[in-house]
């Protein structure tokens, strides 16, 4: 994974937004981003190692100055989300030298890094969003741990999908408002399956060719996937793989989830 690109990145000590991420699978997207030591409270993964972003070999760095600068200001996780609604909120003012918006008809992945762990935190973060997308005409989305306590409709519209590790707690968030996104251990094809009762559908920037989160924005329409009963499956990938996979086996009594079908 490409460092996200800082070109013209809105940044305080506590967040940091991007116009444009240089991250591969994404694509051309504006990306957020914020420390996960006060934000991720309910993520099984977080300092465990098989947290992307916390491990990733080019983003390790940037959660370790975000986490210090949250530590050094003990920063409340309200007032981080401050400074994430903030710099998103610093991409609709950023101008090209013509004076056209810098930003136009790109999604915005909220928090690549981080997590709105209250009601009010996310709600600060949606209403940001939300002036985003009126204003470059383009949606926002993003994955949360916190589903279990913030209401679905704290997201106020955002497409946000709950970020589970079983079956049975996507069956859960689904009962919530929220459309999951369940991490498995592989996928045994690139189309849907139906497992207790769910449809999976396998990550298409994971299962094919040329194929970007810009491209596919399967995750930016959480409400469809709502009405489908369905959840997006990510598979465990990359030198985190192993520890998700123990992660896995933990959470669902000793197996692996899988989606997809040939």
């Amino acid at each position: 994974m490409k460092l996200p690109i800082l070109k013209n990145l809105v940044s305080s000590a506590l967040a940091l937004a991007v116009p444009k991420s240089g991250n591969e699978k994404t694509g051309p997207i504006a990306a957020t981003y914020t420390g996960t030591d006060r934000t991720c409270v309910d993520c099984p993964h977080k300092g465990t190692g098989s947290c992307y972003y916390e491990s990733g070999f080019r983003t390790r760095g940037l959660n370790a100055r975000l986490n210090d600068a949250a530590r050094d200001q003990k920063a409340s996780t309200l007032r981080i989300a401050r400074a994430e609604a903030r710099a998103i909120d610093g991409l609709l003012t950023g101008k090209k030298r013509d004076g056209s918006n810098r930003v136009t008809n790109r999604p915005l992945r909220i928090h690549v890094g981080g997590d709105a762990p209250t009601a009010e935190s996310a709600a600060l973060i949606a209403g940001a969003a939300r002036r985003y997308s009126e204003r470059v005409d383009a949606p926002a989305y993003t994955y949360t741990h916190a589903w279990r306590d913030v209401p679905r409709d704290a997201w106020q519209g955002v497409s946000v999908l709950a970020s589970v590790e079983s079956v049975k707690d996507a069956k859960k968030a689904l009962k919530r408002g929220y459309a999951p996104a369940i991490i498995v251990d592989h996928f045994d094809g690139d189309k849907a399956s139906v497992v207790d009762g769910i449809r999976l559908i396998p990550c298409p920037a994971q299962t094919k060719d040329a194929v970007s989160c810009a491209d596919c924005r399967l995750c930016m329409n959480a409400d469809k996937l709502v009405s489908m009963n369905a959840a997006v499956a990510f598979a465990a990938h990359g030198t985190q793989a192993k520890k998700t996979r123990e992660i896995l086996r933990a959470v669902n009594g000793g197996s692996c989830p899988t989606a997809g079908k040939a």
